[in-house]
């Protein structure tokens, strides 16, 4: 009875028709000799193109993504001039950032146009560092990363005006006396008829006013502004970057 069952339950149902046996599905085909011997296929690097360069703002080249140890940038750019206003020159090629590069660009059409209030003569030259340099801050063994290591910095040492002026920051700064310093130092506070700590303040001729001016300007355009106030390690150049401050980055560092 059980195998009659069985036969019942197994039979296909009157007008029904068998259901096919699924077929066992061919293998793939092995990879053959020639594609196994096909090279893979290189790395490719993507890199941004940068508006500034495109448009004319700066003069240069964007040059071979940069990779050293933690440092690095995938798109730099390698400038020789920065047209605003006024065309001005690099004593030599900076490697930046697209985003500094523009706001460099931004600071050289402004320190122009206070050279030509000062002096009735725009810049024809800004004589700088190289920008890129895999080092940290203040070229220490030890601590953080400098922003230069990520083509996000650049340090301008003098001004060449096209009527043959040379404004040199190590010379011309309006540098704070040994005793005002030494006063600062200590945390005392500025006594009446002391130095005044703005640099504008104490500029006494126009090379140390265009300094302190152009100084000043240069804080509205970058998150981190040194000069001869902030430390010995600045006191020959202006230090510009855009790094990143604050939890949020939007706190400001002008010394």
């Amino acid at each position: 009875m059980l195998a009659a069952l069985t036969t019942l339950l197994s039979a296909p149902a009157k007008g029904q028709a068998e259901l096919p046996v699924p077929t066992k599905r061919p293998e793939r085909p092995a990879a053959t000799q020639e594609a196994k011997k096909l090279p893979a296929d290189p790395v490719r690097v993507y890199q941004s193109s940068c508006p500034a360069l495109l448009d004319g703002t700066v003069t240069g080249k964007i040059g071979k993504p940069l990779a050293e140890g933690q440092c690095g940038e995938r798109s730099p750019l390698e400038i020789t001039a920065l047209n605003g206003g006024d065309k001005v020159e690099f004593s030599q090629t900076v490697t930046m950032n697209c985003k500094t590069a523009t706001a460099v660009a931004g600071f050289a059409d402004a320190a122009s146009k206070i050279a030509r209030d000062i002096y009735g003569s725009p810049i024809k030259t800004m004589v700088t560092g190289p920008g890129y340099q895999c080092r940290r801050r203040n070229r220490a063994r030890e601590g953080k990363l400098s922003e230069h290591s990520f083509a996000n910095a650049i340090d301008i040492t003098a001004f060449k005006l096209e009527d043959g002026t040379t404004i040199s920051v190590e010379e011309h700064w309006p540098h704070m006396t040994t005793a005002s310093v030494a006063q600062e130092g200590a945390g005392a506070e500025v006594e009446a008829g002391a130095e005044p700590k703005d640099p504008v303040e104490r500029a006494g001729n126009k090379e140390a006013e265009f300094l302190a001016r152009s100084h000043a300007k240069a804080c509205e355009m970058f998150t981190t502004v040194l000069g001869p106030d902030a430390d010995a390690a600045h006191r020959t150049h202006f230090h510009f970057d855009l790094g990143c401050h604050g939890r949020n980055c939007t706190y400001l560092l002008c010394q």
